[in-house]
C-alpha cells in the first residue's frame, strides 16, 4: 500500500497543477449593436396571466372533460369468519406452532418434535395440519349450532339445512343425496 501511495500522490499533484495552468474558457462576446438587432428580430415576450384559482371552472362546457355518474362505494367485511384472514403465512405458522406446543406436555413435545425425513412429517407440518383441522371443526360446530337455532324456529327448514351441512362436510355437490 505504501509503494502505491507515492505514485498516486505524484499523479494527483500533477493533475492539480495542470488544471491551474489552463485559463478558464471565456464566453464569446457580442457587440451591443448585434444584440439589439437580434432582439429586434425576436417577438416581444408577454407572460401569460396566471389563472384565477378562486374561480370554479365550468366543467359542463369543457369538451375535454367526461362527466360520469356519481357512485357511492360502501366497504363490506370480508365474507369469512376466519380470524386469520389478515395474517401472513409466517404469522399463521407461528400461531399454529404455539397452539401445537401448548396442546402437549413437555415430555410429549420432546418426543414429538423429532422427525425422520421421508418417513414422518416435521413438527411444523403437523402443527399446521392440527391448526387447520381445529379451525374446520370450530366452523362446523358454529354452522351446526346455527342450523339448530334455525330448527327451533322452523323445523321443516332444519332438516334441509342439516342435509346441506352433511353434503358440505362430505364435499358433495349441493342438492345431491
Amino acid at each position: 500500500m505504501k509503494t502505491a501511495g507515492l505514485p498516486l500522490l505524484a499523479f494527483v499533484l500533477g493533475g492539480a497543477l495542470a488544471a491551474q495552468e489552463t485559463p478558464p474558457a471565456e464566453s464569446p462576446k457580442t457587440s451591443g449593436r448585434l444584440s439589439q438587432e437580434i432582439r429586434a428580430a425576436l417577438p416581444k415576450f408577454t407572460p401569460t396571466p396566471a389563472p384565477a384559482l378562486d374561480q370554479p371552472k365550468d366543467i359542463a362546457t369543457d369538451p375535454d372533460v367526461l362527466l360520469l355518474p356519481k357512485l357511492i362505494v360502501k366497504e363490506k367485511r370480508p365474507p369469512s369468519h376466519d380470524p386469520d384472514v389478515w395474517l401472513t403465512d409466517k404469522a399463521v405458522q407461528q400461531k399454529a406452532m404455539a397452539a401445537y406446543k401448548t396442546s402437549m406436555t413437555d415430555l410429549e413435545w420432546a418426543l414429538n418434535c423429532w422427525f425422520i425425513p421421508l418417513i414422518s412429517p416435521p413438527a411444523s407440518a403437523r402443527a399446521r395440519s392440527a391448526y387447520e383441522s381445529g379451525k374446520a371443526r370450530a366452523e362446523l360446530l358454529r354452522l351446526n349450532d346455527l342450523v339448530d337455532r334455525i330448527g327451533a324456529q322452523e323445523p321443516a327448514t332444519s332438516t334441509d339445512l342439516h342435509q346441506e351441512l352433511v353434503n358440505m362436510v362430505l364435499k358433495r355437490p349441493p342438492g345431491s343425496k
